[in-house]
């Protein structure tokens, strides 16, 4: 019976006590491998990416490359995001590096989106994306790490080489904004 306590499905009409529902059918999430499990990822804004690396993202995400492996050409992405072709090579690159895009093969021109991070179309073809492809975690390289330092050593007001180099991979809070201290009346002064 489905019972809970007290509670059970009740005919009112005739005030029979209903038999249970059918057991629910498994989905393709539950078990051993869910998503859920791989989003311990370093944040994309810890990675100090540039304006090229976001606007590569964006191009590839807008062409299909978050539920498929697209074709990426450096020269159609440097004219699309109004870059020269070696910052655009540099951007994939980087890119490539820190497993934000993958490449379906060493020698090809095909890149998808990391399936963890990005994603586009059903669980099922993600959960199947997912084991065809192995994703890496997204992880920080040295820019990153460097970046991550500077800003702590802002933060902190200590010197760069001073401050201890964050764990691969910690994401650390954004911090509230400062208020200013300064008081305007809005007249002249």
């Amino acid at each position: 019976m489905a019972r809970r306590g007290n509670i059970a499905l009740v005919n009112l009409d005739t005030g029979a006590v209903l038999p249970p529902p059918k057991a629910r059918t498994p989905h393709t999430m539950d078990g051993s491998y869910t998503l859920n499990a791989y989003t311990d990822d370093a944040a994309l804004y810890t990675l100090a990416l540039s304006g090229a690396e976001w606007a590569t993202i964006d191009w590839v995400r807008s062409h299909g490359g978050a539920g498929a492996a697209v074709k990426v050409t450096p020269a159609a992405v440097a004219e699309d995001i109004h870059a020269t072709e070696t910052t655009a090579k540099t951007a994939l690159a980087r890119l490539v590096k820190l497993n934000i895009l993958l490449k379906t093969s060493p020698r090809s021109q095909t890149y998808q989106l990391n399936p963890r991070r990005f994603w586009e179309g059903s669980g099922d073809a993600q959960v199947q994306a997912c084991r065809r492809l192995d994703p890496p975690p997204i992880t920080p390289d040295a820019k990153a790490v460097a970046a991550a330092k500077k800003a702590a050593a802002k933060r902190t007001g200590k010197t760069p080489s001073a401050v201890t180099e964050p764990a691969a991979g910690a994401a650390t809070t954004p911090r509230p904004r400062r208020a200013s201290t300064t008081k305007t009346t809005g007249g002249t002064r």
